[in-house]
């Protein structure tokens, strides 16, 4: 890859791909001038428009468009995508074909046809899928797959190093109270029970730790099981291409630690870090002292930091 030119405007377009039966809406990203690479950004768990914010939720951290924006003034040409899902700008076209997406790994398939839209927008310069959160997995899926020609390098983006419900079950201990431990025995046996298909046991619905999940209906708890059976650790090993782990200090969502152990993972492949000791799970800055909802709900700017780290790496692949 070139250097980076000059950070200058980019242009940005709204564009659509339809994949089993569900219209999902994405957003190009275009540089100035010529592309110097092209960056397919893949969004994580939950109701997420292109901009990265959380309708649903009343939650507006807008990660994925800061650093689509970022990345375009740098020379990149970007692709990011909405998840399906209430408020995002997904539509239902056939009810019966979007049956399908009850699946984790049609998310994939969804990748791919962002990939699609990519290179059709963006004819040269190295082809990089970034995955946020859970979409570092479909990143990770994406790369072993029929596309694995087309990609020339990976980016994880806080992506988790355990199974879902691990790493569920970490978050829901955080909801004890200051210098109580949390007791998560029913906790756990739910997690059994939605892991074999089984009934729930019946006082999972009044545990303040589970009724959450007890409150799912059963197709919930179906693509629960299949976002559980992907092994981070494994799917990682698995690239055949160069990896960039980048990951936040203060992330309350994945802690730090996941990073580490994405990179361990990794053994002798081409692996390269980004760690930001400041940065929360969107790359953000947090003052001392918030909880971690209020991080989670930080509305200001993603840090750059992050742009500029991808950019460094990716002008590397090319020595």
């Amino acid at each position: 890859m070139k250097q980076p030119q000059t950070k200058s405007a980019a242009s940005e377009e709204d564009a659509t791909v339809t994949v089993s039966g569900v219209e999902i809406a994405c957003r190009i990203s275009l540089p100035a001038g010529p592309a110097l690479a092209r960056l397919l950004l893949l969004p994580g768990s939950l109701y997420s428009d292109v901009d990265g914010n959380y309708p649903s939720m009343n939650m507006r951290p807008h990660a994925y468009a800061d650093l689509a924006r970022q990345m375009a003034s740098r020379g990149f040409a970007v692709v990011r995508m909405a998840k399906i899902g209430p408020g995002t700008g997904s539509r239902t076209i056939d009810a019966e074909a979007a049956a399908a997406h009850g699946d984790f790994r049609m998310r994939v398939a969804v990748a791919e046809a962002g990939l699609d839209l990519l290179l059709r927008s963006a004819d040269q310069g190295p082809v990089i899928v970034a995955g946020h959160s859970e979409g570092a997995k479909v990143a990770n899926l994406l790369a072993q797959g029929s596309t694995s020609g087309r990609i020339d390098g990976v980016v994880s983006l806080s992506g988790a190093a355990e199974h879902l419900l691990d790493l569920l079950r970490h978050q829901v201990s955080g909801m004890a109270p200051p210098g109580v431990p949390a007791e998560l025995g029913i906790f756990d046996r739910t997690v059994a029970a939605i892991r074999t298909g089984a009934a729930l046991p019946p006082e999972a619905s009044t545990n303040s730790f589970s009724a959450m999940l007890a409150s799912m209906p059963e197709a919930a708890h179906r693509y629960l099981r299949s976002v559980d059976a992907i092994d981070p650790l494994a799917e990682i090993a698995r690239v055949p291409q160069p990896v960039l782990i980048v990951h936040g200090g203060r992330d309350e969502s994945v802690p730090f630690a996941h990073a580490e152990r994405l990179r361990a993972a990794r053994g002798s492949l081409p692996t390269g870090t980004a760690f930001f000791p400041s940065l929360t799970h969107f790359y953000k800055q947090a003052a001392d002292g918030l909880l971690p909802m209020q991080i989670m709900a930080l509305e200001t700017e993603s840090d750059p930091a992050v742009a500029d780290a991808i950019v460094a790496w990716v002008a590397g692949l090319s020595g």
